[in-house]
């Protein structure tokens, strides 16, 4: 099969869409499959890849919206796109490459299956932080209808990682050609790692992920810093983002700053040491659809302490693998209990159902419907 993975913000950081790609990418190139991922720079990427197509763009000139693209040479990319005779394409992105990926489903006939990986409607301050304070539901009516209807008429089916954003489909503006497929990880990569950045023996506390403003770090930091006896441990933030200098600065004044440990971004292959160097994996963000970070936490034999969100429900079991809070007042008291007993839940299910082979095989079961059920129609 000839496989076209298209997104706008490959090789960002941390994030779960660039996980997402590479991991089917890996995985189909492994199986004797030809697959291409476009994607979008302002220059060209230096990549030795030939897979690696960049369809040029033009950088937004709003400063948080920089890494997305917009151009007026649709036709001229889509005659690019032509040339590698594609099967399907499968769209990871509801931006520029999404305009680009539904152009060639019109002109070309590709079938197009999309992948909703966000949920952007915590995403609004990108856009406007005063307004979105003030009116947040009429900014979403907006965006919503300006973003997801193309992709809800354009996509032949629509993939959600998750039972949460399949229930929000209708916020979304899609419709019921949508099928829930979690996004995997590399499961023995961390159940059999046993590297480690430990250097003493006090109680570490980690978060993994993109620090902006939606994954609530501050609540996480706010929760440390009430503590009785946070003496006895250290919080390690790796990743980068944003809003690392307003998190550095809270932790200032908090005055936790020689028990927070900020990684910034970190090799990819290194965090698996973090992971085994941990505790406990500690996290106040409801806004995932997924959330991958807590996929590797679990794997790599990690609790998770955790402010309660649906899309966790499945994953955790309180007291067994970690604990669901309700409040910051409850994370912060769990965590208190894990440094004065140190003793913490360790009673770890297997992960089945996300494993790479298991994602990438669904996928693969879908882009096979797809393009029977378009060749029917023909």
């Amino acid at each position: 099969m000839r496989i076209g993975l298209f997104t706008d913000q490959f090789s960002a950081g941390i994030s779960g869409q660039t996980t997402s790609v590479m991991m089917l990418y890996n995985y189909f190139k492994q199986n004797g499959h030809d697959c291409f991922i476009f994607t979008s720079h302002s220059k060209k990427l230096v990549t030795d890849n030939p897979d690696i197509i960049n369809l040029p763009g033009i950088p937004y000139p709003m400063k948080k919206m920089r890494q997305y693209r917009f151009s007026p040479f649709v036709k001229r990319h889509v005659k690019v796109i032509e040339k590698y005779k594609l099967d399907i394409i499968h769209v990871h992105t509801e931006y520029y490459l999404a305009s680009i990926a539904i152009a060639a489903k019109n002109e070309l006939g590709i079938p197009v299956v999309y992948t909703l990986h966000t949920m952007w409607e915590y995403y609004l301050d990108y856009l406007s932080k005063p307004l979105n304070k003030i009116a947040h539901e009429p900014l979403w009516r907006i965006a919503r209808r300006t973003v997801f209807p193309k992709m809800a008429r354009g996509a032949d089916v629509i993939v959600v990682p998750s039972k949460k954003v399949y229930n929000l489909r209708h916020r979304y503006l899609m419709g019921d050609n949508m099928v829930v497929i979690p996004t995997g990880i590399d499961l023995e990569r961390f159940e059999g790692s046993t590297e480690s950045k430990r250097t003493d023996d006090k109680i570490v506390f980690l978060y993994v992920g993109r620090l902006s403003p939606e994954k609530s770090i501050e609540v996480s930091l706010r929760a440390f810093a009430e503590m009785k006896n946070r003496e006895k441990a250290k919080l390690v933030i790796v990743g980068d983002g944003p809003s690392m200098n307003s998190l550095k600065k809270l932790a200032q004044e908090l005055n936790i700053t020689d028990q927070t440990e900020f990684t910034g971004e970190v090799p990819r292959g290194d965090m698996i040491a973090y992971y085994h160097s941990a505790d406990a994996f500690v996290s106040a963000s409801k806004t995932e659809s997924q959330g991958l970070t807590f996929l590797e936490a679990l794997a790599s034999h990690l609790p998770i302490y955790a402010i309660r969100d649906e899309v966790l429900e499945d994953l955790i079991e309180d007291g067994k693998n970690g604990f669901l809070c309700d409040s910051p007042e409850e994370l912060t008291l769990r965590m208190e209990f894990l440094c004065e007993r140190r003793d913490a839940p360790s009673q770890f299910k297997p992960l089945n159902g996300y494993s790479v082979q298991d994602y990438a095989e669904n996928i693969l079961n879908l882009y096979e419907k797809v393009i029977a059920s378009k060749n029917k129609k023909r």
